[in-house]
């Protein structure tokens, strides 16, 4: 479905509400067709074939924004310069997921298993930089922490910022992976914050146009929440596993299949390289303790 937001830019609503594998994405029917982010559904994909797409701009490298890239092989696709490569190769994609715990085989199985294919990256986006793109002139903001190259677009004119995965889902941010950093994300969102958009467009939530700070408080503080239960659980010395299995990230309630715990080491992982590097927590060798 295409829902105009403003003269000749439309917002388009995937199948699932935008669960994961399908993102909401933003169609610029101007002179030049831009299509923000690729992974729509099917119908919409046969609507933006017929359409036609001249340029492709993707947040970052996740499978859930590029993966009907190359339905399109006349566009040029842009994307920030940190995360190129991984679009551009899947060896790269699975690095940046990361090739510890024993993961290089279910890597494998799963690009496998949702056939992910590679993209070409014609031109590699920078924070700072504005894009005329017709009826919006977009500024690049980088958004780093859920991946390194994750951006946000600032459409100054309507004050509408397209966030991408900084998505205010109830969930919270997501950093299950190697190349997140938690303290980039918080930094991430409170630079939304100081942007004081009158609407966000996230890729999971579509529109949202109203308490936009209180909502981005909220999503800050799962992290922050999650960080104190780390802390709280750490009161005692524990090693790595008693961490992970008490899945803090993910919650108790939800049974993990393997490539999910996976993301659950990951997460808890992430949150320990960010207490280490705050002073409040120390290891010695696969033990953890609070300092």
């Amino acid at each position: 479905m295409f829902i105009e937001i403003s003269p000749e830019v439309y917002l388009i609503e995937p199948p699932n509400g935008g669960k994961f594998p399908h993102c909401f994405c933003i169609y610029i029917d101007g002179e030049q067709k831009i299509l923000i982010d690729t992974s729509c559904g099917a119908e919409n994909l046969l609507a933006l074939q017929k359409k036609g797409v001249d340029i492709i701009i993707n947040t970052h490298f996740h499978e859930d924004h590029i993966f009907n890239n190359h339905h399109f092989p006349t566009a040029s696709v842009w994307a920030h310069k940190l995360d190129a490569a991984a679009i551009r190769s899947l060896d790269v994609f699975m690095d940046c997921y990361g090739d510890i715990f024993d993961a290089q085989n279910l890597w494998r199985e799963f690009l496998d298993d949702i056939k992910l294919k590679p993209s070409p990256v014609h031109r590699e986006l920078a924070g700072g930089e504005t894009l005329d793109l017709g009826p919006w002139q977009l500024k690049v903001v980088h958004t780093p922490g859920h991946t390194p190259g994750h951006i946000g677009l600032w459409e100054e004119k309507y004050g509408v910022l397209v966030s991408a995965d900084i998505d205010l889902s109830g969930f919270g941010p997501w950093y299950g992976h190697l190349c997140s950093n938690i303290s980039d994300f918080l930094t991430s969102i409170e630079l939304c914050r100081q942007m004081k958009p009158r609407t966000m467009i996230s890729a999971h939530k579509g529109l949202i146009e109203q308490d936009i700070d209180r909502k981005l408080l909220a999503y800050r503080d799962v992290i922050l929440t999650k960080e104190e239960q780390v802390l709280d659980f750490l009161k005692e010395p524990k090693n790595f596993s008693q961490l992970v299995s008490r899945q803090i990230f993910y919650g108790q309630r939800i049974k993990l299949d393997e490539l999910y715990k996976w993301f659950e080491k990951m997460a808890i992982y992430q949150h320990l390289i960010r207490l280490e590097s705050l002073g409040l927590v120390n290891h010695s060798g696969d033990t953890y303790y609070r300092i």
